[in-house]
């Protein structure tokens, strides 16, 4: 029988047999090979074997039941193609989506990616005379970036401001400003035809650090937080103790929060020299109920940079079916010697699951974090130290300028080769590192990381970053107020 005589079911069976590529050179065999090839089951197939089987990364905002088949197949060919070069050895190849000046010449404090719409918004700050928050729209067409929205608040002070990571909330926002030594949290939503509409505020002096749907959480910069529903008002209060705070950290009260991962198995609270992990309070109405850490606090030093993620893996792990998974946290330390080497090392710190947890103990982490892997960066003066870190295990940052190309201690005779500041992305334990066995309790010594730059910048001049993992996406805002989008996983127009 010829391979052009067997029915359509048969033919599907062998488009699942195929990884992407291979299904794309299948389809140009004939035209009956190519029109079964766009059919809707050949790319759920693909989708199941070779993206969600895996653990490749993947929008979660698709809808894949409703999706059409040509929508479907440029989303697993997207995703094939950004888990491919991830898993690769070679240069990680990183288009320019596109590039648009956002702020009129004055700098672009902040970026992040607006959950939901595919991936196309993002959210603008600069906070040059009074704070500006511009919404803008991305298109996969070509087209130019168009601004949607903006929003300002004359004659105040931007503190912070955090997204409401669930896309069909009411509110998108909160904002906290100082106006007239007056401090408060503004709630906003977008309203399509509208822009950004207040919904409300809330008198504090604490900044929004998490939002997700009505659960709020306000920091202040010493050992403070605050969980609360913003529309009911109920609250509790997450504190670690005082004493500790100022006795095992030598820094007084300068701790600032700069993230708060909300847990089936608790709070996790990152600060800048800190990491504490409290139980899941119960909100009341006033006075609200104070909480202490359920694990001693994790105290790192000096950093420059923190980030964050849960560790999702595709393999089997021995762990009960109510064991949360696996934490990463990754860290910039700064050295406070101006002499020592340029070169020094990101950390990756993971927090295990107790295997027992809840079943014999309140504790659903074994403590301390583990110092899992590291990877070499090199030391310097940043506008930007973010760290972003994905579920997946990749991660990005801005190096700075190779400081050893000249200055006093270089030599003078020798030609100085400079190198330019440079994003630098590295695969982490998870689904996409080739060496990890699966395992998540890894051996006490670190992995060692390779970083692959992906972009570099002449100017020197970045000042904001975000990345959105899922879609291979990084933003980048310049002190020229100029936005840079890159993509790690660009298909053909033609898609």
């Amino acid at each position: 029988m010829h391979l052009h005589d067997l029915p359509d079911d048969v033919i599907i069976c062998l488009f699942e047999q195929l990884d992407v590529p291979q299904i794309l050179v299948f389809r140009q065999t004939c035209k009956r090979m190519h029109k079964i090839s766009e059919l809707r089951s050949v790319w759920i197939n693909a989708y199941n074997n070779q993206i969600l089987r895996p653990c490749h990364p993947f929008p979660t905002d698709v809808a894949i039941d409703t999706l059409p088949a040509s929508d479907l197949e440029c989303h697993v060919r997207r995703a094939f193609l950004l888990a491919t070069r991830w898993l690769s050895d070679g240069p990680l190849c990183c288009g320019v989506h596109c590039e648009f000046d956002a702020t009129n010449g004055t700098p672009v404090s902040d970026l992040r990616f607006l959950p939901g719409h595919g991936g196309t918004r993002i959210i603008a700050v600069s906070t040059s005379i009074w704070p500006i928050i511009a919404l803008w729209e991305l298109s996969d067409s070509g087209a130019p970036p168009l601004k949607r929205f903006e929003w300002s608040n004359r004659d105040s002070l931007l503190h912070n401001y955090v997204i409401n990571s669930d896309k069909t909330a009411d509110a998108a926002l909160a904002v906290s400003v100082n106006q007239g030594g007056d401090t408060h949290v503004e709630i906003l939503s977008i309203h399509e035809e509208l822009g950004f509409r207040s919904l409300g505020r809330i008198d504090s002096t604490l900044t929004p650090v998490y939002f997700h749907r009505d659960l709020l959480v306000l920091c202040d910069d010493k050992d403070k937080s605050v969980v609360m529903n913003w529309k009911s008002g109920v609250s509790a209060i997450l504190r670690r103790p005082e004493s500790v705070s100022q006795i095992q950290t030598g820094i007084g009260i300068n701790d600032r929060c700069i993230q708060v991962m909300v847990l089936v198995a608790g709070i996790l609270v990152i600060r800048e020299r800190s990491l504490s992990l409290f139980a899941n309070p119960t909100l009341t109405t006033d006075p609200p109920v104070v909480h202490a850490p359920i694990l001693p606090v994790r105290y790192f030093g000096w950093l420059d940079g923190v980030a964050a993620a849960p560790i999702l893996s595709s393999r089997s792990i021995e762990f009960n079916a109510n064991s949360p998974p696996p934490l990463s946290v990754l860290i910039r330390p700064e050295l406070d010697d101006p002499w020592a080497a340029d070169d020094h090392k990101l950390d990756l710190y993971v927090l295990h699951p107790e295997p027992t947890f809840p079943l014999s103990t309140t504790r659903p982490y074994m403590f301390p974090p583990v110092l899992t892997a590291q990877v070499p960066s090199l030391r310097g003066s940043l506008q930007c130290s973010d760290l972003r870190l994905g579920a997946h295990g990749t991660a990005i940052w801005i190096e700075p300028q190779d400081r050893s190309s000249g200055g006093l201690l270089a030599d003078a005779h020798a030609p100085v080769v400079r190198q330019n500041e440079r994003l630098v992305g590295a695969v982490f334990p998870g689904p996409l590192f080739r060496e990890w066995a699966g395992d998540p309790v890894l051996g006490a010594t670190p992995i060692s990381v390779r970083g692959r730059t992906l972009h570099a910048n002449e100017l020197n001049n970045w000042n904001a970053l975000d990345y959105d993992e899922a879609r291979g996406r990084v933003a980048i805002g310049s002190t020229r107020g100029r936005i840079t989008i890159l993509s790690l996983a660009e298909l053909h127009p033609s898609c």
